[in-house]
């Protein structure tokens, strides 16, 4: 279960390439996980992501966001981060990093805590003629302390996502819904027995779907 709950840091689809702007907000949910095979049919492993995010500056946003997966099990997993704009055209091409840290602790035993750093880059821009649509992506690179000898130390994931924006007029005021399709893929080189219930059997592709409502900047 913890290898599964680290194996999804990085994948929330969620689209970090444009920073929110001071003052906004944006709330996100998502579900999914990697590609599973040991309960029969080839399946998302089952997780889901709450989280948030709020623009401290122009160019720096604060967030964070909890994985609900590990709850049943007495594992609580939650996150924080920071998303810095590196470069931004209006309504165009968008790219930013991330920095985070998971925190995985046992309720059960207390205070059993792990920490995984994370960092990432990612770009994204509108469509001409379909500003509804959003694509973007990138890669996340978590590190895994003391790894286990069978485990990898650190996951490299490359990802990329589609997210379509629902028109201004149906939100109402300063808001904005959007909805997003991501695809990842874990450690595409691994092989190791750590791995071998995910598909495709070299790391794991990880498949989500997401919603995000944003409260204000809407015109970055």
């Amino acid at each position: 279960m913890l290898l599964a709950t680290v194996m999804t840091a990085g994948c929330m689809a969620q689209n970090l390439s444009r920073t929110v702007g001071k003052g906004h907000g944006e709330v996100h949910v998502s579900a999914g996980g990697p590609l599973f095979a040991r309960l029969g049919p080839t399946v998302p492993f089952p997780h889901a992501h709450v989280g948030g995010r709020y623009g401290a500056t122009d160019r720096v946003d604060v967030g964070g966001s909890v994985n609900l997966l590990g709850l049943p099990y007495g594992i609580a997993a939650v996150d924080g981060a920071v998303n810095v704009q590196l470069w931004r055209r209006p309504a165009g091409l968008a790219v930013a990093s991330s920095a985070r840290v998971y925190a995985l602790g046992d309720l059960d035993d207390a205070p059993g805590l792990r920490l995984f750093p994370e960092v990432g880059l990612h770009a994204g821009g509108t469509i001409p003629r379909a500003r509804w649509l959003h694509l973007y992506g990138g890669s996340t690179f978590v590190g895994s302390p003391r790894a286990p000898t069978d485990k990898p130390s650190v996951f490299v994931t490359p990802f990329l996502g589609a997210e379509w924006l629902l028109p201004r007029r149906w939100s109402g005021g300063n808001r904005q819904h959007g909805t997003a399709f991501h695809v990842a893929w874990i450690n595409p080189w691994d092989t190791s027995p750590s791995v071998v219930d995910y598909r495709p059997r070299r790391g794991a592709v990880a498949l989500y779907l997401g919603y995000r409502l944003r409260f204000g900047g809407l015109d970055r």
